[in-house]
Formats: structure tokens, C-alpha cells, sequence
């Protein structure tokens, strides 16, 4: 035990980088969460709307009362609505004509509305459906009265007393309810996800990174390992015997860099706990390498490829897997995947990490006590 510690004590104090990962790591994340623009991590998407002089106020309440924080309906007028979509700072503008309530009243909504895009619009699809279903509900019970009228079902002197019923709302249990879950089938919620990405985007990065970290470690374990003083205490000692102590001073400042680096997300707690299986997981892992000479002195050409698989093979951009589903297992299962998940109160996948990792704790154990 005195031993172990002392070799624990030696590798922690002489790791100078890894007191420089302490402060780097958090420079990044939090850096990148500045450098963010603030109306990108915290405004909706912006959507102006140009009404007519005279008109269009029940149109526009409906319209309001679908703004959120994944879209957000601003009053303008043509000349502002026209330069703020133009710059970019507004997705798209929809332009009502000066006789709206006239065309309304009889019916008449072809090309009702002339949407202004620019070249960075993306939500004017979005918009025209909500757009679409309040028009909609403004003209539906004039659609219902002629509906009536043409089909014999109501007389023109009975119209007045179905009237009312026509303008009534529908209870929940009558209405088509649409829900919405992600591709792996957790239930979705758009505001949740409006406010999710940043803390994905930082919490994958201090993932990546952390593992960068862990196959620095592996190839350092390794020519350790290989050096002459330590192949003179391995048949005294055992190869993990000698190993732990130094990855443990590898880790503990990782683990206490990627804690600092994790207070810039929105729930750090999950994110934080989250990182001791994950840890666990790919130090086992580097143990593992460090013992196959062929595996560590080929990590340098690999390291490079790591943040481009890292970010590729993971959620934290983008679920590839939803578009090309032969890729489905691959980041499902991957490590980084597994954290992010973890992050996001799925514990069960932290547990699998932690598993992983102690199985292949095991496996070296086992191979330690066989050459004994």
C-alpha cells in the first residue's frame, strides 16, 4: 500500500500537463458557451408579422398565442420586416393584405398571405402550417354554415340556432391530440429541446476531450511500462499493480477538470456524476491498451481522428442514425453516446459504462493472476 501510494504521490506531482487540463478544459467549455451569440443559446427563432391598417386582430391574437420558445411571432412594419429578414436576425415575415378580413368573409384564401424568406430562412414551412391552422380556425365556421346550408341539414331559418355549437371548442378528449417523441422513442418536448442543445454541444465536447485524455494516458502507461525499471518490479508486483497508481494520477485531475468544464451546462449535477462511470470505463480501457504494445504505439496516428468519430458517432450535433439506420447500433453503443445519455437521466446507461469497465478491470485481474 505504501508503495502503491508513493508511486500514485510521484506520478500525480510530476504531471504537469495534467494540472494544465485542469484549467484548459474549463477555458474551453466555458469560452465556447461565450463566444456563443446569445440570441442563438436563448432566443426563439423570430418570425415577423406585417398587418393590414385595419383588420387582422383576430388573426393575430390566435397567431400570438402559438409564440414560444421555439418560435416567437413579432408585429412590424413591411420596411423593418424587409431589412431584419434580409440581415438574418429574422427567419421569415409574413405580410397580411390591406382587405384581409373581406377575403376572409367570403372564403376567399388563395395566396391570402406573401411570406418574406431570405437565404438563411429555415422555419418558414413551420410557419406556413401554423399559419395555415389559424386561418383555418377563423374560417371554419363560415365553411361549416355553407356546409350545412348546401347539404339540407340546416334550413336558412334554423342557421341561427346551430350558430353558437359552431363556434364552440372542442374538450381535449374530442380533439385529434398529436405527441412527439425522439427517434429512440422518449417523449419529446419542443421546449426542452429548444434549451438542450447548447448544454449537448458542451457536455459531448468535454466528453471527446476527457477521452483524448484517456488514450494520452494509455500510450504513457504504456512506455512506462515498457521502460526498464518498471519490467524489473512487473513479475514482483503485477502489471496492474504498477499501473493503477499512475492512471489514478491521471484521472484525478481529469475528473476534477471535466466537473469544472461541466458547471457551464444546464443540469451540471447529472453531467458530473455521469463522468465517474464514464471515466471508469475508459481507464479500464487504457489499462487495457497500455498492456498490448502494438495497440499503444499505435494511438498517436489515431488520436487525430478521435474528435471528428467522437462527434460524428454521437448525438451531440446531429443522430445520424435517424438517417442512415445501418449506423443505429454503432452510436447507440458508443461510449460518448452512453455519457450523453447519462447526462440526460437515463442512469442505466452510466451503470453499463461502469460494468464495461469493471469487466474489463476483471479480465486484466485475472490475466495478472495467471502469469503469477
Amino acid at each position: 500500500m505504501n508503495f502503491s501510494f508513493a508511486l500514485f504521490r510521484t506520478a500525480l506531482l510530476s504531471r504537469r500537463r495534467g494540472w494544465f487540463l485542469l484549467l484548459l478544459l474549463p477555458l474551453i467549455t466555458f469560452g465556447a458557451r461565450a463566444l456563443l451569440p446569445p440570441e442563438e443559446v436563448s432566443t426563439p427563432v423570430q418570425v415577423g408579422v406585417v398587418l393590414p391598417e385595419s383588420g387582422g386582430e383576430s388573426f393575430w391574437e390566435r397567431l400570438e398565442e402559438r409564440s414560444g420558445l421555439v418560435v416567437t411571432f413579432r408585429l412590424s412594419s413591411l420596411s423593418r420586416a424587409e431589412g431584419q429578414v434580409a440581415s438574418g436576425r429574422w427567419d421569415c415575415a409574413l405580410v397580411l393584405p390591406e382587405d384581409f378580413d373581406a377575403r376572409l368573409a367570403r372564403l376567399d384564401v388563395d395566396g391570402l398571405f406573401t411570406l418574406l424568406t431570405g437565404p438563411g430562412s429555415a422555419v418558414y414551412p413551420m410557419v406556413r402550417e401554423t399559419v395555415s391552422a389559424c386561418v383555418a380556425e377563423l374560417v371554419s365556421p363560415s365553411m361549416a354554415e355553407e356546409y350545412l346550408l348546401d347539404s339540407g341539414i340546416a334550413a336558412p331559418e334554423g342557421l341561427e340556432d346551430v350558430r353558437p355549437r359552431l363556434h364552440e371548442v372542442l374538450l381535449d378528449q374530442d380533439r385529434v391530440l398529436v405527441s412527439m417523441e425522439t427517434a429512440d422513442g422518449r417523449p419529446l418536448d419542443p421546449l426542452t429541446l429548444a434549451d438542450s442543445g447548447v448544454s449537448a454541444l458542451l457536455s459531448g465536447l468535454t466528453a471527446i476531450l476527457l477521452l483524448i485524455w484517456a488514450l494520452l494516458t494509455a500510450m504513457d502507461l504504456g512506455r512506462w511500462l515498457d521502460a526498464p525499471f518498471a519490467r524489473r518490479l512487473l513479475p514482483l508486483r503485477g502489471g496492474l499493480a504498477l499501473l493503477l497508481p499512475r492512471l489514478g494520477a491521471a484521472l484525478v485531475p481529469a475528473l476534477c477538470a471535466g466537473a469544472l468544464a461541466l458547471l457551464a451546462v444546464e443540469r451540471p449535477v447529472h453531467c458530473i456524476l455521469s463522468l465517474i462511470p464514464y471515466l471508469l470505463f475508459w481507464g479500464a480501457a487504457a489499462l487495457a491498451m497500455a498492456r498490448l504494445r502494438p495497440v499503444w504505439s499505435a494511438l498517436p496516428a489515431v488520436v487525430p481522428f478521435v474528435p471528428v468519430l467522437g462527434i460524428v458517432l454521437s448525438p451531440m450535433l446531429l443522430d445520424l442514425s435517424a438517417i442512415f439506420p445501418a449506423l443505429e447500433p454503432i452510436i447507440r453503443w458508443n461510449p460518448v453516446t452512453l455519457y450523453l445519455r447519462a447526462c440526460g437521466g437515463s442512469w442505466a446507461d452510466g451503470l453499463l459504462l461502469a460494468a464495461a469497465g469493471l469487466v474489463i478491470l476483471a479480465v486484466l485481474l485475472a490475466a495478472d493472476r495467471k502469469r503469477t
